[in-house]
């Protein structure tokens, strides 16, 4: 901002398209979540979040998405701290068919790590193996180009988090998907406790 502007203006000086170039909705912080959402959670899902009107569905990709009259092609990937660092990982080449998949059925494709970056940071030292830190950012930021417009990583900051945050972004849907969700969190515009 201090010396371009904006985001957007670096990207138009040096003639790329961003990845995210749209606010949130007018009406997004005093839209309510509908009562009758239905989430439909993969059957595979390890360890569900407990939500609402959750219903178990078998998904070709992605944990959760919103059903019925709410479903709008939004699906979420949910990833604790580990999960995250093992897809980047030794799950690198599972995940990208993955997004292939989604991608192939015109799909968007949240990726919610229930950690932030900075605890990540903190705890690698004491995971059972220390990972690369450097080369998942790399694969992570891969992904995101080699897809872009179709997919986004978000740090909720920990599971309860992630379960208040899930329901926004399917029901947000597409006119979410190129908002930058995560910096909206970071830089507190949207709560999620």
């Amino acid at each position: 901002k201090k010396f371009f502007g904006s985001y957007n203006a670096v990207c138009q000086e040096i003639g790329c398209e961003p990845l995210f170039d749209k606010n949130l909705p007018k009406d997004f912080f005093t839209k309510k979540i509908p009562s009758d959402l239905t989430i439909a959670i993969d059957t595979r899902e390890q360890k569900p979040l407990n939500f609402n009107n959750a219903k178990l569905h078998k998904l070709d990709y992605g944990d959760y998405t919103a059903s019925g009259k709410y479903y709008n092609k939004t699906y979420v990937d949910r990833k604790s701290e580990q999960d995250f660092k093992g897809t980047m990982t030794t799950g690198f080449s599972r995940f990208i068919k993955e997004m292939e998949r989604a991608i192939s059925f015109d799909s968007y494709l949240y990726i919610v790590i229930e950690s932030s970056i900075e605890k990540i940071i903190k705890n690698n030292p004491f995971a059972y193996h220390e990972s690369n830190l450097k080369f998942i950012w790399h694969r992570m930021r891969k992904i995101t180009h080699m897809f872009p417009r179709k997919c986004q990583f978000v740090f909720s900051g920990g599971r309860n988090r992630s379960q208040n945050l899930i329901p926004i972004l399917l029901e947000g849907g597409e006119d979410l998907w190129q908002s930058d969700i995560q910096y909206y969190i970071d830089s507190k515009k949207l709560l999620i406790q």
